[in-house]
């Protein structure tokens, strides 16, 4: 069966009051335990809104999308640390979705005429 690449993609809405923990707990823990620990998980990549909310977005690469269906990941989700649970307690707003990759263009996507 051909791998279907794809995207996971997590946005938080962390209240001003614990940015700094969970910027640490984020970039020291949690994204650690899922790349290079997860077979499948390539990379991770974080920004923070300039405004708006959710103010957190982390997309993680995914060698393909059934990686989320992989038991190692469901073990990994399902048992997060007390600091992951704590966070994702705490924050305000917490949406997870996977996507599967339908385009790619090396040269990036044509500007609308």
């Amino acid at each position: 069966m051909a791998k279907r690449p794809g995207v996971m993609v997590a946005m938080f809405d962390i209240p001003d009051s614990l940015e700094r923990e969970f910027n640490t707990w984020y970039e020291e823990e949690h994204i650690p335990e899922k790349v290079g620990q997860v077979p499948g998980f390539l990379s991770a990549r974080r920004y923070k809104a300039l405004d708006g909310r959710p103010n957190y977005l982390c997309i993680y690469e995914l060698e393909d999308i059934s990686v989320v269906d992989n038991p190692e990941y469901q073990q990994n989700y399902r048992n997060g640390t007390v600091t992951t649970e704590r966070m994702k307690a705490k924050a305000k707003t917490f949406y997870r979705n996977v996507y599967v990759q339908i385009h790619e263009a090396a040269d990036g996507l044509p500007l609308p005429e």
